[in-house]
């Protein structure tokens, strides 16, 4: 379709209005020549973003969201446009710049994509499905060594991420060594028969290795569109190319309208759409009308279409949770940690839910883990710390809460978690001192700080009968 391309004269007119100092410029949205001739549905959601942007002109989510909307209606240089400004005005998104990168490698331009994965990769280095894209990348470019080396840095990341090991695949194919691929893919096979490419390259594999009946590949074929596998960023941008109802239904819930969202999703199925294809939307919007049980239903639904859905999964965890079925919320936790090693607060959650179950060594193993993972925070560190404390963890668990103390010397329950701890550690004239800073505080939780007072109270006692019997101080 043809587009209405931006003179450089209004280009430089808005930047001259929209720079401030040291501000990126804005420049005017980018708009479809022949807007009038889309399906009115495709033009109300991109009248509806490019209001967004009007409105937020400085936002890089709205940029990159009407960028997305261009992008789902094949309008990919208009898409290109509008994530390039959303990478300028937030130019430390990792996520502006491998959306550029994934447009123009459908658009076939390997060299600018891998530019542009470069840049975001400089800003995330740690999100695996970027390195397995660059791996893409340079394979198309005939680059078979930096291939390789992106793929394997992917597989490093998350040995569980199929994307990285599909791409050594291929490289072991390129470079006529079927049996290094046909490990790989085997593996992969074994794992989850039902996965189309991976079915496709093992048979392409077996035919290079010479196997005798082998199936010819091109019965095999998967879907023209790439798995995403546990890539979330892609998933966000898959989201923009579900049909026009099902965006309408998001809008309204973030909104607040859960019932009309709600309505407009039946009215859909009524129409002949699969119930599992919107079963996450109505899912959220029964939340949102605290019809949880039905929820967690319509959740079951939208997994037995993606068993994999990490945002389904999630969701369940929670209601689970809200239902009183915190072990169900655990195994749910488990899975999604299985599924995203690298997901940080997916395994916060699992280690608060291990506490509230009791089960403390398994919880500090995943606290542990999402601290690791940059999951940093001032409650998540407090509760690990409880975590040692039931443990008996008396010196790691003084040193935890004498760091909290440093850092929130207002926090009066962590005052009070300090001198649980230095009782058993440095003695009682330090667990006294954390003591009266926990009572001056005034914040401190009324049941810790009687508690902690009874537990030094007896500790003097026994000090005193202990030495007025002649034994030592």
């Amino acid at each position: 379709m043809s587009r209405l391309a931006p003179s450089w004269s209004a280009l430089l007119a808005a930047l001259a209005l929209a720079c401030g100092p040291g501000q990126a410029a804005v420049p005017p949205v980018p708009r479809p020549a022949n807007l009038a001739d889309f399906d009115p549905r495709a033009a109300e959601r991109i009248a509806a973003a490019v209001a967004r942007v009007e409105a937020e002109p400085r936002s890089g989510a709205a940029w990159s969201e009407l960028g997305l909307v261009y992008a789902s209606e094949r309008l990919k240089a208009l898409a290109l446009e509008c994530f390039g400004v959303a990478a300028r005005l937030e130019p430390r998104q990792p996520k502006w710049p491998y959306r550029e990168a994934v447009t123009l490698a459908q658009l076939g331009s390997f060299d600018e994509a891998a530019r542009a994965m470069e840049r975001s990769l400089a800003l995330e280095d740690g999100y695996p499905p970027s390195h397995a894209r660059m791996g893409d990348y340079r394979l198309s470019q005939g680059d078979l060594a930096g291939a390789e080396a992106a793929y394997r840095r992917a597989t490093e990341l998350d040995s569980s991420y199929p994307g990285g090991w599909v791409g050594l695949a291929r490289v072991a194919l390129q470079r006529d060594e079927p049996r290094a691929a046909l490990e790989i893919l085997e593996r992969l096979a074994a794992e989850d028969p039902e996965d189309r490419t991976f079915r496709q390259l093992l048979a392409v594999a077996r035919q290079q290795a010479g196997a005798a009946g082998a199936v010819p590949a091109e019965s095999l074929l998967g879907d023209a569109e790439l798995p995403v596998w546990n890539d979330p960023w892609e998933l966000e941008a898959r989201a923009f190319r579900q049909k026009p109802a099902m965006l309408a239904a998001a809008r309204m819930i973030e909104g607040g309208q859960a019932a009309e969202a709600l309505q407009l999703l039946m009215e859909e199925r009524a129409r002949g759409v699969a119930p599992a294809e919107n079963a996450l939307s109505v899912a959220q919007a029964l939340v949102r009308l605290g019809r949880k049980p039905e929820a967690l239903a319509e959740l079951e639904l939208a997994l037995t279409r993606d068993p994999e859905d990490s945002t389904a999964l999630l969701m369940k965890a929670n209601l689970l949770d809200d239902t009183g079925d915190v072990q169900g919320a655990v195994r749910v936790l488990e899975r999604i940690t299985e599924l995203q090693p690298s997901f940080a607060g997916a395994f916060a959650a699992k280690a608060r839910k291990y506490q509230a179950l009791g089960f403390h060594e398994p919880a500090l193993e995943a606290f542990d883990r999402a601290l690791e993972l940059g999951a940093d925070d001032f409650e998540l560190r407090f509760a690990r710390g409880q975590s040692l404390l039931v443990l008996q963890r008396w010196p790691a668990g003084e040193q935890a809460f004498a760091r909290l103390v440093e850092e929130r010397p207002e926090h009066g329950d962590a005052w009070l978690s300090l001198a649980i701890a230095r009782l058993r550690t440095q003695g009682l004239e330090a667990a006294e001192a954390a003591l009266a800073r926990a009572e001056a505080s005034g914040n401190a939780s009324p049941q810790l700080l009687e508690d902690v007072r009874r537990s030094q109270a007896g500790a003097r006692a026994r000090r005193e009968r202990k030495a007025g019997q002649g034994g030592e101080r």
